[in-house]
């Protein structure tokens, strides 16, 4: 008896097999990267979501702004050099490599990272504003710099001090070798200095919470779009790391790869002789950072996410470089309308770095066509990256025009390879861009707003876990190089959030499984002149008076706060888009010194 049971489950088995695949139909698919699809759904913005938010700032646990090391020797930057190359030159790609290169000393390493993140107006009353914009101006970015032995500056490890203008010396010695391995990137060893780009959360997630860590990439994006046309202007090459092994550059700065850890890695300057390889043991920093605030505050899901993402072998780090996207851009053949060259300035990188602050108000005034292709087409020439080797870009760039010159109303697709926009819907979109835009008049009000999009499915399956900071980053990278173009021909530009889903179903079909990464508005800045009422305010009273509405207290904004003047009115409904929920619309945002960028 027991014998024919065991022929019989012996038969069971081999039917099966044989015969299961079958009737169970084709396996499903692993998820590349399940962490980082649950952090991007549980971040998302909806209007459910902000309407019911009652979250409010606590402004006595306002984590420090700035980062020193107590009883670390100081090196004194000298005053930076003027650069004097245009600004739409310099965010042109950057070489990675040159035979023919500025040499890196300490004064030219110190126009570069005040270019990137030092303070270009000191205000005594707090609120300084720096190189690069940052959400919040909560600055959540560091720099550091592994050195050899340059002009006026010993080999080591050091951090930039922007409120000094200095660096502090955090480890003495050459340790490019170390970051070389880290990086698996021989030319880390050759390379004069590399710049280490760090985040805080807490510094962010203060104010942004759980979405801070999507933050945290956007402005360190900004700071190594920054750093790379300051690399282009001096004339020194320059390349960006997204893949390394976490865990060893963390330990090297400092960071405990938790509550701070890196997003990046800037290599600078014509590579030297090779430093020769030693094993050097990475020992606990011998000082500490000051305390950040009175209680800081961990976020569960982004330090999952962040967990998840982490490289630890050269292989690793390898599978990421190795990494290509499948070819094709968001499908659908449109009608398309042909821009002209973009529009030429001669105003220097030096500058526009040193008047750029992000825009508070806009008015409603058109820019010309040649202005907007400058916005779209000089950030989209590529960036030399180690993730985007092979591919311009991991992007598409949409719009939404409000008021060009040349260009009719509508939302558009940016064809970065023909030079044109594909017309994704066509009439006019003020009232459904400020909607998508969390309800804010800087998008309203703005000229052109424009939306970078990434396709996540395909990038994580190239890039697993890794691909959505990968995606992020190069969002800032766009959005920083946008900036500086728009100042450069005159213009202003702000960042902005958004509701994810609206967002893609607004540029649906042709935008279908597309998720939003980045928004930066651009247009004509509104002076400042007492007693004036901004268009967008007197607009948004009309159209809550038309539709019966009253002004209501006022209410949460997660990505920009509590602010008086707002009004209550129904989202925009899109053809064929059924957003049905109703959205907080709101007058301009008068931000405060703490949230201007």
């Amino acid at each position: 008896m027991k014998g024919g049971r065991s022929a019989h489950a012996l038969l069971a088995s081999v039917l099966w097999t044989v015969l299961g695949a079958g009737c169970r139909g084709p396996a499903t698919p692993t998820d590349p990267a399940p962490a980082a699809r649950r952090y991007r759904d549980v971040t998302k913005h909806t209007p459910a979501s902000v309407r019911a938010d009652q979250f409010r700032l606590d402004w006595s646990n306002k984590p420090a702004l700035y980062r020193s090391y107590a009883g670390a020797e100081t090196v004194a930057l000298p005053a930076t050099r003027i650069l004097t190359q245009p600004t739409v030159d310099a965010i042109a790609p950057v070489p990675a490599a040159a035979t023919s290169a500025a040499a890196l000393d300490l004064d030219l390493l110190g126009t570069l990272l005040f270019l990137t993140g030092g303070v270009t107006r000191a205000r005594p009353s707090g609120g300084d504003i720096r190189a690069t914009a940052a959400a919040g101006a909560l600055y959540p970015n560091e720099l550091y710099v592994v050195t050899g032995n340059l002009p006026a500056l010993a080999a080591g490890v050091y951090h930039y001090e922007p409120q000094e203008q200095r660096l502090s010396r955090l480890r003495d010695g050459d340790w490019r070798s170390v970051l070389a391995e880290a990086a698996d990137d021989p030319d880390v060893r050759r390379a004069p200095a590399t710049v280490v780009v760090t985040g805080i959360l807490w510094r962010s997630a203060w104010k942004y919470r759980e979405r801070a860590y999507r933050h945290l990439h956007w402005d360190g994006g900004m700071m190594v779009a920054h750093l790379l046309a300051a690399a282009h202007a001096a004339d020194l090459p320059a390349a960006v790391l997204g893949a390394f092994i976490d865990e060893r550059v963390d330990r090297l700065v400092g960071a405990d790869g938790i509550h701070e850890a890196t997003l990046a890695l800037v290599r600078i300057g014509a590579p030297g002789p090779a430093v020769a390889s030693k094993a050097m043991e990475i020992g606990p920093l011998a000082f500490a950072a000051g305390r950040l605030s009175r209680q800081p505050i961990d976020y569960p899901e982004a330090l999952r996410y962040h967990a998840a993402s982490k490289l630890e072998s050269a292989k690793a780090v390898q599978r990421i470089r190795a990494a290509r996207l499948e070819e094709g851009v968001p499908a659908g053949a449109l009608t398309s309308v042909a821009l002209p060259a973009p529009a030429r300035s001669e105003a220097s990188l030096d500058a526009v770095v040193r008047r750029r602050s992000s825009t508070r108000r806009f008015v409603q005034r058109p820019i010309t066509a040649a202005e907007l292709v400058t916005v779209l087409a000089l950030p989209a020439r590529g960036t030399p990256a180690d993730f985007l080797r092979g591919q311009p870009t991991l992007l598409e760039t949409y719009v939404i025009v409000n008021a060009v010159e040349g260009v009719p109303t509508g939302a558009y697709h940016y064809r970065r390879d023909a030079q044109q926009l594909e017309i994704v819907r066509q009439g006019s979109f003020r009232d459904t861009v400020g909607f998508l835009c969390l309800g804010q008049a800087l998008a309203q009000d703005a000229s052109a707003v424009l939306f970078y999009l990434a396709d996540l499915a395909h990038i994580r399956r190239a890039f697993s876990e890794r691909g959505d900071r990968l995606a992020e980053l190069e969002a800032g990278l766009l959005a920083g190089k946008a900036y500086l173009a728009a100042y450069a021909v005159g213009r202003g530009a702000t960042g902005l959030t958004f509701y994810d889903d609206e967002v893609t179903r607004f540029f649906s079909p042709h935008a279908e499984g597309w998720a939003p990464l980045l928004v930066v508005a651009v247009g004509v800045p509104a002076r400042r002149h007492a007693g004036t009422i901004p268009q967008s305010l007197t607009s948004r009273r009309r159209l809550a008076a038309a539709r019966g509405h009253r002004p209501i207290a006022p209410r949460f904004d997660p990505d920009i706060g509590a602010r008086p003047g707002a009004v209550a009115a129904r989202a925009p409904r899109f053809a064929g888009v059924g957003v049905r929920d109703v959205c907080c619309v709101r007058g301009p945002q008068r931000r405060a010194p703490e949230d201007a960028s």
